[in-house]
């Protein structure tokens, strides 16, 4: 017994020193570097513009033009040789240069700023009570809190942070032998309620942006207030045909130091993805500056960027449209590019109207788009893109989907997210019951023969496989699955895996608060009480449970498991451990309940108290 409390102590005290090193020294050297390699990046990028000598198109020196010199009677003058004597003209006087502008728009959900650099967006900050940014607490400011302390919350959730030197969000640019480059300067040519209009011209390009919306209040299932519609004109004016292709993009700067790639010991991070819808798949490009930008060809529904648990997305209204998409993922840089191809003769132009939508994923919200009537003078729910594709539940999306119908559900009932997950518990409880039912007696079968079990393991203690032979004979002689207590903790795990998948990916518990100091439920406790609670339930738990496996299987079940488990859950989300202390909670009920009832029914002897006479 010393030897194991030895065992104890010291994986304890390796735990202990991982989570001490990972907070400690593991993750402000990986902020460093992240922060080193970012700005080595720039340095290059910068070094590589100089090299190549494109920091700025140089237009080619032209002669001036040549005019007769006029005599006193009006003629032209002619030289000795009788030639007409040729004079240069003065040139004429440059075109006006445009204004820099910005214009900043309020809505209801949202406050944006349009520039005239790029006809596009370099900020989108969104208003709502939890479209913010997350909350990050110390373990000290996270116990200020539980004792009643206020900190200023974080700031606004901002969809529109520009890259500097490229397009702005919801750019445009076109490619090919003579382009539009994708921070051209535009004149802002009408400035209404609901509307702005950006016209632009270079080489044989007039492009002519138009914005439209509809304001309208934030809603939970209504898309309206999220949304804009942007129209592009391309018109070819001058006196040749000329080809291309149109791109528009939707990009955000990224802090490295503010970003956290999901880990074991360090949580599910919050890195932002591009993605494209391209058919009937969903393209994700992860963070990576080694690899080139990913394309994507085929009829495409839409481009985006998730960042967690918020979406900037465009889209064709007129449906799918066949093209290519291009997902870029750096350190500093996150950009989705709809690539359409152009060709126009001369004077010839067209005409695409996309759909733009900055806000929270909410899994409602999205699906609504395309299915609710269109704002007078929209064209907005034309057709649905299918941005509720961009909410990736991976494997467990049956069950996610079941958790979230049945956390909404209990919210609607109760009015909080956390007692909504205790109430799901209690219902997922419930409906096991009849299985755990079964694995107790099962367990309680198995604890009958440990001691004929004993005598099979001596008898052969250098054979597995003859034990293991010996064993099922046995098992199947007195009729007891020896997997029967395990059925529901297998029955949990998928359950605990796809609400992990849920907090980690649903915008509708993000930023909901619990007994005041979770103040958000999708991310860690900063206190750690609630994953340091579930371990010491979890202890318990296994220690009320019949032992079935020999000394070292159930000091492995009983001690290691556990403190293993807590190590993991510290950096997981709040919402995710308490599920799980609820569960364990329950279990230490149940597992009391149960055994009562089965010695009342004879189907459990009672254990003799220590001393009594045999």
């Amino acid at each position: 017994m010393d030897q194991q409390k030895r065992l104890l102590l010291a994986i304890a005290l390796s735990f202990g020193l991982t989570l001490l090193f990972t907070n400690l020294v593991w993750k402000p050297q990986a902020e460093a570097e992240a922060a080193r390699q970012a700005a080595l990046a720039d340095a290059g990028a910068q070094a590589a513009l100089l090299d190549a000598g494109v920091s700025a198109p140089v237009a080619p020196v032209e002669a001036p033009p040549m005019v007769a010199a006029v005599g006193a009677d009006g003629g032209a003058l002619l030289d000795a040789d009788g030639g007409v004597v040729l004079v240069a003209q003065a040139p004429s006087p440059a075109p006006a240069q445009l204004p820099q502008r910005e214009i900043a728009v309020e809505r209801q959900t949202t406050r944006a700023v349009f520039t005239a650099d790029g006809a596009g967006l370099v900020s989108a900050e969104l208003k709502g009570r939890r479209e913010r940014e997350e909350q990050r607490l110390t373990i000290p400011q996270g116990y200020k809190k539980l004792f009643g302390a206020k900190f200023d919350p974080p700031p606004q959730m901002n969809l529109a942070r520009p890259v500097p030197g490229q397009a702005p969000q919801v750019g445009l640019a076109i490619t090919g032998a003579t382009p539009l480059l994708p921070t051209q300067r535009y004149a802002v040519t009408e400035e209404a309620p609901g509307r702005l209009v950006f016209t632009a011209r270079q080489g044989p390009w007039e492009v002519t942006k138009t914005f439209t919306w509809t304001d309208a209040p934030a809603s939970d299932t209504d898309p309206t207030g999220y949304l804009s519609q942007l129209e592009v004109k391309v018109r070819n004016v001058g006196a040749q045909a000329a080809t291309g292709e149109l791109v528009l993009s939707t990009s955000r700067a990224i802090d490295p130091t503010a970003e956290e790639a999901p880990s074991l010991f360090g949580g599910i991070g919050n890195q932002a993805q591009p993605l494209c819808r391209h058919g009937d798949d969903v393209e994700r490009k992860t963070v990576d500056d080694e690899k080139p930008p990913t394309d994507k060809a085929g009829p495409l529904h839409f481009v985006a960027i998730d960042q967690q648990y918020f979406l900037t997305a465009l889209w064709p209204l007129a449906g799918a449209v066949e093209g290519k998409c291009v997902l870029t993922a750096t350190h500093k840089q996150r950009a989705a590019e709809l690539v359409l191809p152009l060709s126009l003769s001369a004077g010839e132009s067209v005409t695409r109207a996309f759909g733009v939508f900055l806000g929270p994923k909410e899994l409602d919200l999205l699906m609504n788009l395309g299915k609710l009537p269109p704002q007078p003078g929209s064209a907005l729910a034309a057709v649905s893109p299918g941005l509720e594709k961009s909410v990736d539940f991976g494997i467990w999306a049956v069950i996610c989907k079941g958790l979230l119908f049945f956390m909404r559900f209990f919210h609607g009932l109760v009015g909080n997210w956390g007692l909504a997950i205790i109430l799901l518990t209690v219902m997922v409880k419930v409906v096991l019951l009849p299985l755990t039912h079964r694995a107790m007696v099962s367990a309680e079968q198995m604890k009958k023969l440990q001691p004929r079990l004993e005598e099979i393991r001596k008898k052969f203690p250098d054979d597995r496989e003859k034990q293991n032979l010996e064993m099922m004979k046995l098992y199947q002689e007195a009729k007891v699955n020896p997997l029967g207590g395990c059925l529901p903790l297998l029955l949990q795990l998928p359950i605990w895996a796809a609400l992990f998948t849920t907090l980690r990916t649903s915008y509708e518990l993000y930023g909901e608060p619990f007994m005041g100091v979770w103040s958000d439920l999708t991310s860690k406790d900063p206190t750690y009480l609630m994953p340091l609670a579930l371990g010491v339930t979890m202890i318990i738990t296994q220690r009320l449970q019949p032992q079935m496996m020999d000394k070292s299987q159930a000091f492995m079940m009983t001690w290691v498991m556990p403190v293993f488990f807590t190590a993991i859950m510290m950096n997981y989300p709040a919402g995710l451990a308490l599920y799980i202390f609820t569960n364990n909670l329950l279990s230490i009920v149940q597992q009391y309940a149960l055994r009562k009832y089965l010695q009342r029914t004879g189907q459990l002897t009672a254990a003799k108290p220590a001393g009594a006479a045999k």
